[in-house]
């Protein structure tokens, strides 16, 4: 109804005025300086702006159409260069299984920065470029990985460790690897990772507090456990007593654990360290402490291989332990063999033969029996070396038939 009332008011009001209008059309002049330009009615003038207008609204539709094409074009170029991406991308990661390294390292380049993973395809390309030697071109991937994606971090920073260690750059893996550390503390392969660096590096005391920090989180046993901390404290106590002698007594007297220094690979261990770096007068020290306080046979093997100018000290404290009558058979051995670096033969023969009456020992026969020639005592170095190859032989039957 209301549209009804405002078609009928216009119409009326065209009636009206209509031929007003058309009777006084009215007049429209631009002109500049003196010269006329332009002259026209003003119902003219309305048709010409009302033309105009629509005119600018279809150059305007045109414009658009163009923008849009050409946003279009632009589209479908920048997809076909990801899909472009994406598959080489894919092929330099089949290249870099297959070997291809060279042809890897060129595919991952290329598409890494359109690819759907940046960092992912840095680092492969980093692993490409490792293997093909290129180690700075490889740092320079593995950089723009970190920044292609702030929260790959730590792994580009785990996989840069690893391909240094792959070629020992040991100095800049542990520089990298402590940087990590700071910036992602107590992270437990960070950890591990240290324990392949510092043995390289001679770190055994960093590498022993690593070691036992991370314990729970290693996969060994107890026993493996066990060996590997023995075998890492017998590389420490050769560092410290390389560099000085009394800083490894004083770690053993002062920092070792008690139960360390009751153990007897320890002990051992320590006197590998003294006698490896030609420190016998500690190791004589440490073996005349360990067997007065509790007379440890495996012990003994050492006295043979200690180097000091006086025995004296070690001989007194064996006669004293042979006196009460314990384990004879091994300490008559012992006997002998300081009694040759003390160049007492005759003695060396009394207690190498006490000692194969109860120890047989196919050198020991042949050390008495060529002890014996140098006394001229013919006939029982030829019953010793008899009675050795008789050994010898019953042992090595024994063998075959186990």
């Amino acid at each position: 109804m209301f549209r009804m009332i405002l078609i009928i008011s216009a119409l009326i009001a065209g009636l009206i005025l209509g031929p007003e209008i058309s009777g006084n059309k009215g007049y429209i002049l631009i002109s500049f300086d003196s010269y006329t330009t332009y002259e026209t009615t003003i119902i003219n003038a309305g048709f010409i702006a009302v033309i105009f207008y629509f005119l600018l609204l279809l150059a305007e539709w045109i414009l658009r159409r163009l923008l849009s094409m050409s946003k279009v074009t632009r589209g479908w170029l920048g997809q076909r260069k990801t899909k472009k991406a994406q598959k080489n991308s894919l092929l330099g990661m089949w290249a870099l299984f297959e070997g291809k390294n060279k042809q890897a390292h060129k595919l991952l380049l290329q598409s890494a920065e359109r690819s759907e993973a940046p960092a992912l395809t840095y680092i492969a390309a980093a692993k490409a470029a490792h293997l093909q030697g290129l180690y700075d071109q490889r740092d320079d991937h593995l950089l723009l990985a970190c920044e292609s994606n702030k929260g790959a971090q730590l792994a580009v920073g785990l996989v840069w460790v690893e391909l240094q260690l792959d070629v020992k750059q040991y100095e800049n893996a542990l520089a990298t690897l402590r940087e990590l550390a700071l910036k992602f503390p107590n992270n437990k392969r960070i950890a591990q990772l240290y324990l392949d660096i510092y043995p390289a590096l001679s770190e055994w005391k960093r590498y022993i507090k690593v070691l036992n920090e991370q314990r729970k989180t290693l996969n060994y046993n107890a026993l493996e456990f066990a060996a590997v901390e023995l075998n890492a404290h017998q590389h420490f106590f050769k560092q410290l007593a390389a560099d000085n002698a009394d800083s490894l007594k004083l770690f053993w007297d002062k920092q070792a654990p008690r139960w360390m220094r009751k153990e007897l690979n320890y002990q051992k261990a320590l006197l590998d360290a003294y006698i490896a770096t030609d420190n016998g007068k500690h190791a004589q020290a440490l073996l005349l402490e360990k067997l007065n306080k509790q007379f440890s046979l495996p012990l003994l093997a050492y006295l043979d291989k200690i180097v000091v100018t006086d025995h004296y000290p070690l001989i007194m404290l064996l006669e004293k332990k042979l006196n009460k009558g314990a384990d004879s058979g091994l300490i008559n051995q012992a006997l002998a063999k300081l009694k040759l670096k003390e160049n007492n033969p005759i003695a060396a023969i009394k207690h190498l033969q006490l000692s194969l009456q109860t120890e047989l020992n196919a050198d020991d026969f042949a050390l008495v029996a060529r002890l014996l020639e140098e006394q001229e005592r013919f006939e029982e170095a030829n019953n010793y070396y008899r009675q050795g190859l008789l050994f010898a032989t019953d042992t090595a039957t024994d063998v075959v038939k186990v």
